[in-house]
């Protein structure tokens, strides 16, 4: 077991139990138990999520370290997320041609930012990893360290927010978005991008095939597109889109060949139900508009 877990994490006084973020029902059923952490599907409204978790005393530090253990060279963060940043920058540019203000949360290294920086927009990041932050400005990107919470920016400053694998790792989500929603400019948009680890975890388990997907306790939640919309229809944006929007490229030859045979079929039968069809366990790219 990593360190980080060892670190108190899972001592009864470090840990809390919450309701549900977006129903605030209290009722859940477990299904599974993962790194000691319960995962459980609350019985109101299906939400997926890590319960009892980690304070937010602890989680943040945590995360000081969490992406140079995950993807030590930067570089190679940027190869696997080449394609995800590239139809994320490319959808922004034809809806705002002319370019505009942008926030990305949980930024990482910035490649994304550096995008949309060619692109002519006006660039600003946050992330929570000191080893990230500090290799963003390095490139001479406008990177914060810290939260939504440590940095207050003022209202309608942004046209467009971004979370890129980002959102599962919230501690509150709705709180989360509702702060999005007021540092966006009127018609503000939002663009996320999401895990689906439940789908793949039940059928792994038919298989009797042990695994530490959800990754608790980084990853505190896992949407669904049902919940994602919930959600976000609950922290007053509207429009919502979800698409396939690309695939990541790990490293390993194996699980890349494996993800991209995936997010191909994903992409197909997308577009052959005309967009009515998201394949389950596929990460998927959401966007909304500010209401």
């Amino acid at each position: 077991m990593n360190d980080h877990y060892k670190q108190g994490a899972h001592s009864a006084i470090n840990l809390q139990h919450v309701p549900c973020n977006i129903c605030g029902f209290s009722e859940e059923r477990l299904i599974t138990i993962q790194n000691g952490y319960r995962i459980v599907r609350c019985k109101g409204c299906g939400f997926v999520y890590v319960n009892p978790r980690p304070t937010a005393e602890i989680l943040k530090h945590l995360y000081l370290s969490y992406l140079q253990e995950k993807i030590e060279d930067p570089l190679l963060w940027d190869a696997y997320m080449k394609d995800i940043f590239a139809r994320a920058a490319d959808a922004l540019a034809r809806r705002f041609p002319k370019g505009g203000d942008i926030l990305d949360i949980g930024c990482g290294y910035g490649f994304f930012l550096s995008q949309m920086k060619k692109k002519g927009w006006q660039t600003c990041g946050m992330d929570v990893s000191e080893t990230a932050v500090s290799y963003a400005k390095g490139r001479g990107l406008n990177v914060t360290l810290g939260t939504l919470e440590d940095i207050k920016h003022k209202e309608s400053s942004f046209d467009v927010a971004t979370l890129f694998y980002v959102f599962e790792h919230l501690p509150d989500p709705l709180k989360a978005l509702q702060e999005i929603r007021r540092i966006l400019k009127p018609n503000g948009l939002l663009l996320l991008r999401v895990p689906h680890t439940t789908p793949i975890v039940r059928v792994l388990s038919l298989f009797g095939i042990k695994n530490n997907l959800y990754d608790p306790p980084f990853h505190l939640n896992d949407f669904s597109p049902a919940t994602i919309k919930a959600i976000l229809r609950k922290a007053d944006f509207d429009n919502i889109h979800i698409v396939i929007g690309g695939v990541t490229r790990p490293s390993s030859m194996l699980v890349r060949c494996v993800t991209l045979f995936f997010g191909l079929l994903a992409e197909v039968s997308y577009f052959l139900s005309f967009g009515r069809f998201l394949l389950p366990g596929v990460a998927k790219t959401i966007v909304a508009e500010k209401r």
